[in-house]
């Protein structure tokens, strides 16, 4: 009579296949977590879920195209190619890039909530800058900006909080009159590092 140790027997290879396939898919991280990228590297792997891209000072930016005038230095030629593939984008970080203006596919992103542009070159911003219309909070701190598109910026439902300190002509413009705001947007604005540190 056989024993009872021999009549229990080892599941079948198979069903030792799927239980194991199903623990590792129940340990998988939740797919939200993959949303937040830093490289252009992470955005070819995560695509068009991105939903934040962090780029300060990114080396990602520098161009090496032969036949761009800014080869070898922070562009938007790369940078805009990126953009068009996350749709669903929310937050762009493209402080301390040293570039000089945005590429046009930065005022495609209608989802886009935070932009920070800080720390650049940028010597004016266009008025594209009103498709985006889900735009919060808008920082272009440390810039070289002679004027603001003030008819765009105030089309612009859902803005919070415009960050412009230390764009020294343009401050000068506003304090002599010379650039206008409206009372409605005067009220958004934040001057001083002070203040945007508050923030």
């Amino acid at each position: 009579m056989p024993s009872l140790l021999l009549l229990r027997r080892a599941p079948p290879p198979l069903l030792l296949r799927r239980w194991r396939s199903s623990s590792a898919a129940s340990e998988a991280p939740p797919a939200s977590s993959t949303s937040a990228a830093r490289s252009f590297r992470d955005v070819a792997r995560v695509g068009a879920a991105v939903s934040s891209l962090q780029l300060p000072q990114s080396p990602d930016l520098v161009c090496r195209n032969l036949m761009c005038e800014h080869v070898g230095d922070a562009c938007a030629c790369r940078l805009s190619l990126v953009l068009e593939r996350v749709p669903q984008l929310q937050r762009l970080d493209l402080s301390n890039n040293a570039l000089r203006a945005l590429p046009a596919s930065t005022f495609s992103l209608q989802e886009l909530t935070q932009l920070d542009a800080s720390h650049n070159q940028l010597t004016a911003l266009p008025d594209a800058v009103a498709q985006l219309q889900a735009l919060e909070r808008l920082d272009l701190r440390a810039n070289a900006l002679q004027s603001l598109p003030v008819a765009a910026l105030a089309a612009l439902p859902r803005l919070q909080e415009l960050q412009i300190a230390r764009n020294p002509v343009l401050l000068a413009a506003l304090e002599t009159q010379e650039l206008r705001l409206p009372p409605e947007l005067r009220a958004k604005l934040v001057l001083n590092e002070e203040d945007a540190a508050a923030s």
